[in-house]
């Protein structure tokens, strides 16, 4: 957490807001969330004018004059923040930048596990956050017969296949359960078993959970640090199906399962045991 719609809700949040500022200074509070040199950081990012903005899965970066950018991976609890200059700056804020529209730009993480990185545009192959990250789930390039040979040598449950960034970018734990519901595939059945027919009905599930969970400014639950770039909720856990849902009935109409809990590779999992039968699933979670 978070995961592509809270990435992606950020990112238009600050293309909105803060394309064609200027950053006029930046302070790092905390020297170790910058991969690579915070002395080279600090020195390309300061005076430097932002002219756009992109993403891929759960990393963003803030194009900037010069053919750099600053790449973001949010990782388990950091917080992008556009604020007011005036504002009190919230605990653990660990950079902060200073616009010339009279706000900041926050950098705000808890557990510190998230980083930030100084982008040459056109070599991310060299890049701590980007290398090794597969095809955005989003991307209309993904197919179908990618995933099945992505999945091909691996015996491991689909779900964790799917957390895999390696494989596909941008899915984790909430979204995984919720796709793979609506897919009707026990998140348990081995990789190299799904079918290329049901690969397809992942990748259309993804598009459809993700798309709408970006519209609703992504999903907050209650012990989530999660906050849209101008400070705001999310509002998708209002549509979740099984995720947080365990003993409650499964909302397929005619389903009589009952949503269950259980672990998959460390990870808390949901899923009904009716819809998503162990092994490959029979009925579509709709």
């Amino acid at each position: 957490m978070p995961e592509l719609p809270e990435v992606e809700t950020i990112r238009l949040n600050l293309h909105e807001h803060l394309v064609g500022d200027r950053i006029l200074k930046v302070t790092l509070r905390r020297a170790d969330i910058v991969c690579g040199d915070p002395e080279d950081f600090l020195a390309a990012v300061g005076g430097k004018r932002v002219v756009g903005t992109d993403r891929r899965g759960k990393a963003m970066w803030l194009c900037l004059e010069g053919d750099i950018a600053v790449a973001v991976h949010l990782r388990m609890s950091g917080r992008l923040l556009l604020v007011q200059s005036s504002d009190e700056l919230p605990p653990h804020t660990h950079m902060l930048a200073e616009l010339s529209g009279g706000r900041r730009l926050i950098y705000v993480d808890p557990r510190r596990f998230g980083r930030l990185e100084l982008l040459h545009l056109g070599r991310f192959d060299q890049s701590v956050i980007l290398r090794n990250i597969g095809p955005d789930a989003l991307s209309e390039d993904l197919s179908a017969q990618y995933l099945q040979e992505a999945a091909g040598a691996h015996s491991v449950g689909i779900k964790q296949f799917l957390l895999d960034q390696s494989h596909l970018a941008g899915i984790g734990n909430i979204y995984a359960s919720e796709i793979l519901h609506r897919v009707g595939l026990h998140p348990a059945t081995p990789a190299n078993r799904v079918t290329t027919e049901e690969m397809q009905r992942i990748i259309d599930a993804t598009r459809e959970i993700l798309e709408a969970a970006i519209g609703a400014r992504g999903t907050t639950l209650g012990d989530s640090q999660y906050q849209t770039g101008l400070g705001q909720s999310g509002g998708y856990q209002q549509c979740l199906r099984v995720y947080g849902k365990a003993e409650e009935n499964c909302p397929v109409p005619g389903c009589d399962g009952v949503i269950r809990r259980s672990k998959i590779a460390q990870r808390s999992t949901y899923f009904c045991p009716v819809c998503q039968a162990r092994g490959r699933g029979r009925r579509a979670g709709r």
